[in-house]
C-alpha cells in the first residue's frame, strides 16, 4: 500500500508490516521516517538490527541469507537495506520479490530506503510485490510555498507558536533547506517557553542572539550578576555547538580568580592592589568588584566544587551535564551556592 509521510505514524499504530519501502530525495524527512519505523519496531520488542548498504558489487543473495539466519538472540530482527541512488537491477528485483513471498514465514522486518523511484521501477514486478505485502512511503520535497507551513507545524509539535511573518522569515533564512530549518527550530527551544508566540521581530533577535555571543561575554555576564543575560548567552553558545569543556573553562577561570580575590580581601588587602597582583585589567575591575562583593569565599569555593562536578560529567560520571552547567551559570551570576 502506498502512503505519504504524514500518514506513516498513524498507519504503523494500526499495524506494523513486515516490509516497508521509503522513497524520496529529502534527507531530513527520510531520516525521520526511518527513525519512526525503528522506534515502532523497538516497541514491538525487536532489538536487533542488521544494515546493508547497496553498492555496485553488492551480493543481493545476502539479504535472503540474512533473513534465513537465526537472530543473535533467537528472535526477529530489523533488516535495513539502503539503496540511495542505486537500483535493484534484475538480480535485486528478484530477491526483493522472493523476500515478499516469504514474509509470512519470516520473523524479520525489512526496511528499504532509496531515492525517488522512476516510472519503470514503479511498474516492475518487485515494486508491485512490495506494494501488496507492505508499505511504500512516498516522501516528497517541501517546496518554497509549503515551507512556512512545514515550519509552523514543526514548531507547534514542540509547543512553539510562530506568527505567519516569522515563519516566512525563517523559511527565507534557511533557503529551502529542511535540515537547517530543523536546527534553527531546535535553537529556538533553548530561548523560549512552550506556548510563547514569536513575531518576526522577536525571531530575528533570537537568531542574532544565538550567534553573536562569545565565551568572554558569558564570563562577563556572570561576573556582572546579570543572570538572565548569562543564561541566554549560555544557551546561545550551546545552540551554536560550543563544546562543554570550553564553556566550563571560561567559567572556572573566573571563579578561581574570584576565590583568590575574596580570600585576599578577607585578609584586608586593598582591592586595587589585588587586581594588580592577579593581573586583572582596569576595564574589568568593575566586574570583579561586583562579583567579589556579591560572592563570599565560601560561595566561590562551592562554585568550584560544582565546576568539578561539571568536569566529571564531561568525563562520563552520568550526571546531566547541561543541567549542571545551567546551575553553575545561575549560581555564579546570582551569588547563590
Amino acid at each position: 500500500m502506498k502512503i505519504t509521510l504524514n500518514k506513516l505514524a498513524t498507519s504503523l499504530k494500526k499495524q506494523l508490516p513486515k516490509i516497508i519501502w521509503l522513497m524520496g530525495d529529502e534527507p531530513l524527512q527520510m531520516q525521520e521516517a526511518a527513525d519512526i519505523i525503528r522506534l515502532t519496531v523497538k516497541k514491538q520488542g525487536v532489538a536487533e538490527r542488521e544494515v546493508f548498504d547497496i553498492g555496485t558489487n553488492f551480493v543481493w543473495r545476502s539479504l535472503l541469507d540474512a533473513s534465513a539466519s537465526m537472530s543473535l538472540f533467537g528472535d526477529s530482527k530489523l533488516i535495513e537495506v539502503r539503496l540511495g541512488a542505486s537500483k535493484t537491477g534484475k538480480e535485486g528485483g528478484e530477491v526483493v520479490r522472493k523476500i515478499c513471498e516469504k514474509l509470512t514465514s519470516s520473523p524479520d522486518i525489512f526496511l528499504f530506503s532509496s531515492n525517488k523511484l522512476d516510472a519503470a521501477q514503479t511498474k516492475s514486478a518487485w515494486y508491485k510485490s512490495v506494494d501488496q505485502a507492505g508499505l511504500i512511503v512516498q516522501i516528497w520535497p517541501v517546496n518554497a510555498n509549503q515551507l512556512p507551513q512545514w515550519i509552523n507545524q514543526r514548531c507547534q509539535s514542540i509547543g512553539l507558536i510562530l506568527e505567519p511573518a516569522a515563519a516566512a522569515l525563517l523559511a527565507e533564512k534557511v533557503e529551502g533547506n529542511l535540515l537547517a530549518a530543523a536546527q534553527e527550530i531546535e535553537k529556538l527551544r533553548l530561548f523560549v517557553n512552550a506556548g510563547d508566540r514569536l513575531s518576526a521581530e522577536n525571531l530575528l533577535l533570537l537568531i542574532e542572539d544565538a550567534s553573536r555571543y562569545s565565551l568572554f561575554d558569558l564570563a562577563d555576564a556572570c561576573l556582572d550578576g546579570k543572570g538572565n543575560r548569562a543564561v541566554r548567552i549560555l544557551r546561545g553558545l550551546q545552540a551554536e555547538g560550543t563544546e562543554a569543556p570550553l564553556l566550563l573553562w571560561a567559567l572556572t577561570r573566573e571563579i578561581r580568580q574570584i576565590c583568590h580575590l575574596t580570600f585576599k580581601l578577607n585578609d584586608g588587602l586593598p582591592f586595587d592592589t589585588l587586581c594588580q597582583q592577579l593581573r586583572i585589567w582596569d576595564a574589568r575591575k568593575p566586574l570583579y568588584f561586583k562579583a567579589s562583593h556579591r560572592l563570599s569565599l565560601h560561595q566561590a569555593q562551592q562554585l568550584l566544587q560544582l565546576a568539578n562536578r561539571c568536569d566529571q560529567a564531561i568525563k562520563g560520571s552520568g550526571e546531566p551535564l547541561n543541567d549542571l552547567l545551567l546551575q553553575l551559570v545561575t549560581q555564579f551570576s546570582a551569588g547563590v551556592a
